[in-house]
């Protein structure tokens, strides 16, 4: 997690305190702004509860508000949050408290390597990827990470496809049982059946909806 006098990051989220913007990967998300100071007084308290009176004191500016009226806008937050949306947790009279897994900078650490695309760049990403899951094996980016990078393992010959197809499809259930099909789990889904089961049909349908469901995935 990186934090600075204007900006704090969580996982793929930044988020600009003076202006109440929300990035996703580079992507502007619509958030209003009272629950934009809901999600910044979380994350300055991040792995800590919140109660309701400090709730009120630090997002409403201590204007009193229903504790209806807290939940549906802490909701709101984790509807943004997406396939994140359980790292925001409450707890009847102890309050809400925003928790990024243990894993989170051997998760970015992984991307990293990965992102060199060279076989040492993803036999390291690989290491930081299983790592993860050993630190939080709920964590389903570990689990993701981990299928990506066998199947560029696999896409380039850099080890026998048919020794890594079987432990890509194991990562990539395991994130799917962990979140759900994302968009992103689809591309990586149809990209084994393009590569390990040369099923062109069932991959060009994957891509496609992938692409209704997130259009910045053209790529």
């Amino acid at each position: 997690m990186r934090v600075s006098i204007q900006e704090v990051e969580v996982g793929p989220f930044l988020i600009d305190v003076t202006t109440g913007r929300v990035l996703r990967d580079g992507v502007e998300l619509g958030l209003r702004p009272q629950a934009c100071r809901v999600f910044k007084t979380l994350i300055q308290n991040r792995e800590q509860y919140v109660d309701y009176e400090q709730m009120i004191a630090e997002a409403w500016s201590g204007i009193v508000v229903s504790r209806h009226t807290v939940d549906v806008t802490v909701g709101e937050v984790k509807k943004l949050l997406q396939e994140f949306g359980s790292w925001v947790t409450h707890r009847p009279k102890v309050g809400y408290r925003l928790q990024v897994p243990k894993s989170e900078d051997l998760v970015r650490k992984g991307w990293h390597f990965w992102n060199r695309r060279t076989k040492e760049g993803f036999e390291r990403a690989l290491a930081s990827f299983e790592a993860a899951a050993l630190e939080d094996g709920t964590d389903f980016r570990a689990h993701e990470g981990i299928a990506a990078c066998y199947l560029m393992l696999g896409t380039y010959c850099l080890r026998p496809p048919g020794e890594v197809s079987a432990l890509y499809r194991e990562a990539l259930d395991r994130a799917v049982a962990l979140t759900g099909w994302t968009p992103e789990l689809r591309v990586h889904r149809a990209h084994g059946l393009h590569i390990f089961e040369r099923d062109f049909l069932q991959a060009e349908a994957e891509f496609l909806h992938a692409e209704r469901e997130k259009p910045t995935l053209t790529k």
